[in-house]
C-alpha cells in the first residue's frame, strides 16, 4: 500500500466569530487534508488557525510541501511517517500540517483494518462525557442563564474565558459560580494572559467557588512557574494545548507542573503525539482532557484518542452558538454528513463513531460550497 497524493481543502467557517479576551475574534474554518493511496483508501485529517482565512491558506501550503516526503511510502507505518516528517517540521514549525497528515494516516489504518481508530489505540476505556466551552462573550448574568440551559441538556460543567483583569474576572466568576444549578461546576481559561502574581491573586480570590480548573493562567513556556503555581494555588491547574509536540510533557510531568494535560490534536502532532502525551500522563497519575475546540474531523480524532485513554473521562465540547435549541448539537462542519454522531447525548455522554477509521462521512457537494481557492 502506497501514498499517491495529498489533497487539501481550505474551508470557511459556518458559525459567526466568537471572541477570547487575550486573542480576539476566533473562527472555526479549517484545512481538511485527504491522503490518497493506490488501494483507493483515502484518509481524512484536519487542522486550523483560529483568526484569519489567510492563515489557513498558509497551512494548506505547509501540508502540500510535505507531500514530497510521503508519496511512495506506506501510510500504515504511522510511527515511521511521523518521525520522518518531524525531521522537517521541527525546523519549520509546521506542527499543524503534521497533525492533519497524522490524523489522515490513522484514518487510513483504521479503514484498512476495518476497525475504529480507538480500537487501534487499545480499545474503549470507560465512559466519556463532555464539558461545555462557551467562548461567546456575554455579561455574567447572561452566562448564568446559559449555564442552566447547558445543565438541562446534561452538561455538568462550563468553561468560560478569563483575562479581563483580576478584579473584573473575580466579579464575573463570583456572580456565575454563586448562581449555578446544583451540582454544576465552573472552569476558567486565561489563555496565558496573566503573569504569575496576578494569576495567583485571582486563584486565591475565587478559592471558595471550587473551580474545576484554572487553564493556562501564565505563559505556556514557564514550566517552573506552573510548578510553583500548582504548589501555591488552591485550584487544579490545566494546560498543554499550546505545546508541540509531546516531548515537553516529560519535563512538565517531572516538574509537577500540571494536574490536567490537554493536548490539542490539531497542533501537538496529531493522534500519534497526543497518544504519547496520554501514555506519559497516565504513568504520572495525571488526567487527560483533550483540547478539542474546532471542526469535525479533528474533533472526531480527539474523541477516538479520549475514548482509548485510561487517563481520560472528559473531553471539551465547544458550544459555538446560543441560537440553537440543543447546545449539545455539533454545528461546526456542515460538510460532514454524520455530524449527529458527534453530538452530546443527554447526560453529557459522548463517543466516537463506531465505524472504520475516524468514521467520518463527507458530503462532497457541501464541501465544495465551503471551499476557498488557494
Amino acid at each position: 500500500m502506497e501514498i499517491t497524493a495529498i489533497e487539501t481543502h481550505v474551508l470557511k467557517s459556518d458559525v459567526d466569530s466568537t471572541s477570547i479576551p487575550s486573542i480576539g475574534a476566533v473562527e472555526v474554518g479549517s484545512v481538511l487534508v485527504e491522503v490518497h493511496t493506490d488501494e483507493d483508501v483515502t484518509g481524512y485529517g484536519e487542522s486550523f488557525h483560529r483568526q484569519r482565512v489567510e492563515d489557513n491558506i498558509v497551512l494548506a501550503h505547509e501540508i502540500e510541501s510535505l507531500e514530497q516526503y510521503l508519496v511512495g511510502t506506506d501510510p500504515r507505518e504511522i510511527s515511521e511517517r511521523w518521525s520522518e516528517l518531524y525531521v522537517h517540521v521541527k525546523r519549520s514549525g509546521a506542527y499543524k500540517a503534521l497533525s492533519a497528515i497524522d490524523e489522515a494516516l490513522w484514518d487510513i489504518a483504521g479503514k484498512r483494518a476495518g476497525l475504529p481508530v480507538y480500537e487501534l489505540l487499545g480499545g474503549y476505556h470507560g465512559d466519556l462525557s463532555a464539558y461545555a466551552t462557551f467562548p461567546i462573550q456575554k455579561e455574567a448574568d447572561e452566562l448564568v442563564e446559559d449555564a442552566h440551559w447547558l445543565a438541562e441538556k446534561g452538561f455538568e460543567s462550563l468553561k468560560i474565558t478569563a483575562g479581563l483583569g483580576v478584579e473584573r474576572d473575580r466579579e464575573r466568576i463570583e456572580t456565575i459560580a454563586s448562581n449555578l444549578p446544583d451540582g454544576f461546576r465552573l472552569a476558567i481559561d486565561a489563555n496565558t494572559s496573566y503573569d504569575f502574581t496576578d494569576a495567583l491573586r485571582l486563584a486565591n480570590a475565587v478559592e471558595e467557588h471550587d473551580l474545576v480548573w484554572f487553564e493556562e493562567p501564565i505563559a505556556h513556556t514557564d514550566t517552573e512557574g506552573y510548578a510553583e503555581f500548582r504548589r501555591q494555588a488552591p485550584t487544579p491547574l490545566a494546560g498543554f494545548q499550546t505545546h508541540t509536540p509531546h516531548y515537553s510533557a516529560v519535563e512538565m510531568l517531572q516538574a509537577g507542573a500540571l494536574d490536567i494535560y490537554q493536548p490539542s490534536l490539531d497542533n501537538v502532532g496529531g493522534i500519534t503525539a497526543a497518544h504519547r502525551v496520554a501514555v506519559l500522563a497516565e504513568a504520572f497519575n495525571k488526567r487527560i482532557v483533550p483540547h478539542a475546540f474546532g471542526p469535525a474531523v479533528n474533533y472526531t480524532a480527539s474523541l477516538h484518542l479520549a475514548a482509548a485513554s485510561p487517563a481520560c473521562s472528559l473531553i471539551e465540547f465547544c458550544v459555538l452558538s446560543d441560537d440553537i435549541d440543543d447546545p449539545g448539537e455539533f454545528i461546526a462542519s456542515p460538510f460532514v454528513a454524520n455530524q449527529d454522531e458527534l453530538s452530546v447525548a443527554d447526560g453529557g455522554e459522548i463517543s466516537p463513531p463506531d465505524r472504520p477509521g475516524l468514521g467520518i462521512e463527507l458530503d462532497r457537494d457541501v464541501l465544495e460550497e465551503y471551499r476557498i481557492e488557494h
